[in-house]
């Protein structure tokens, strides 16, 4: 087994993860790199991406529903747990793939993915180059309070799992640039992000200069930056930021080859 870096790819439902892993894995083939997919949602129906390792060949989510006679919400959760299950085979199919970057699509919303212990044992045991690239939602992004709250989990995300993480705003084609713009000043500025919560929100007494600054350092390591799968947009500043922590911002093509 060969690659430069294991990505899990986490976030809300419908922030578009699997888009991202798809449009992510285009730049990378137009680039002349190879992102192999990992598909870790045995729920999907399809897929917007070719996934060279489909945990659905182990299980699906109908499957574990009718097993177990659970609605599709305790499903996923009984499915996140038999994923540790599968580390093995896991971890056989990737020995048998020589790729540039895994890219892996997590399954359910990020809190399915934080709280429980299976992603532990993946995180742990799959790789020992491991990232997240947690997906911030466009639509909560652009308030202040809904800014903070997925600040507040992906601090929770970097506690549980301390390996780099890279947060991307996502879908960004469906903000006004200026939204973006503001968004973006609040990752770098949290005291920008202070100011502009109304007093009515009630956050911005109990967020103080000193909390923002924890918050900022658990929550943003590394540069947000805005994507737009639909436009094929920011690629190239996600890959840099990756590059950056795996391979000390050398091309993928002299990093590999020095191995």
């Amino acid at each position: 087994m060969r690659h430069t870096a294991l990505l899990y790819f986490i976030g809300p439902a419908g922030a578009g993860k699997s888009t991202l892993v798809a449009s992510l894995q285009e730049w990378l083939t137009l680039q002349r790199f190879e992102g192999l997919a990992l598909n870790l949602d045995p729920g999907a129906e399809t897929l917007p991406y070719s996934a060279a390792i489909d945990v659905r060949e182990r299980f699906t989510l109908r499957e574990v529903m009718a097993e177990y006679g659970l609605g599709p919400n305790g499903a996923q959760v009984v499915c996140a747990d038999l994923l540790a299950i599968e580390l093995e085979w896991l971890q056989q199919e990737l020995d048998g793939v020589n790729c540039d970057y895994v890219l892996a699509d997590a399954p359910g919303q990020t809190e399915l993915f934080l709280y429980r212990e299976a992603p532990q044992v993946l995180v742990r045991g799959l790789s020992p180059r491991t990232g997240l690239v947690i997906l911030f939602d466009p639509l909560l992004s652009r308030t202040p309070a809904g800014f903070v709250t997925q600040l507040l989990l992906a601090a929770a995300a970097h506690l549980r799992f301390p390996v780099p993480m890279f947060p991307v705003l996502t879908k960004s084609d469906l903000l006004e640039p200026q939204e973006v713009d503001r968004i973006l000043s609040w990752a770098s500025d949290l005291e920008l992000l202070r100011g502009d919560m109304p007093p009515a929100e009630g956050m911005g007494e109990v967020l103080s200069g000193e909390l923002l600054q924890v918050l900022q350092r658990l929550a943003l390591e590394s540069q947000l930056v805005a994507v737009s799968s639909q436009e094929g947009e920011g690629m190239e500043d996600l890959y840099a930021l990756v590059q950056s922590a795996f391979a000390g911002g050398d091309d993928l093509e002299a990093h590999v080859d020095a191995h």
